[in-house]
């Protein structure tokens, strides 16, 4: 019975390792928001929208911030 357990255990803690956030993720997400900020500059060219200018600073705000992070996260040899 003690087995069982053990493997759930295992499972469980493997669960949660594959959840955390890695340099290559961080690096996406920057993109991701970045490719955001340019649909929201466009937009904001095309609607002449108040919001959108803001919208788009705090997009790239966002992507800069997250390319630090996966800098920082960056593993030292």
């Amino acid at each position: 019975m003690s087995d069982l357990a053990t493997r759930a255990e295992r499972r469980r803690a493997g669960k949660r390792a594959r959840r955390w956030l890695t340099p290559f993720g961080a690096i996406i997400a920057a993109f991701v928001l970045l490719v955001g900020s340019a649909g929201t500059v466009v937009y904001a060219q095309l609607a002449a929208n108040g919001t959108a200018p803001w919208v788009s600073t705090a997009l790239s705000a966002a992507a800069i911030v997250t390319t630090v992070l996966a800098v920082a996260l960056r593993r030292r040899p």
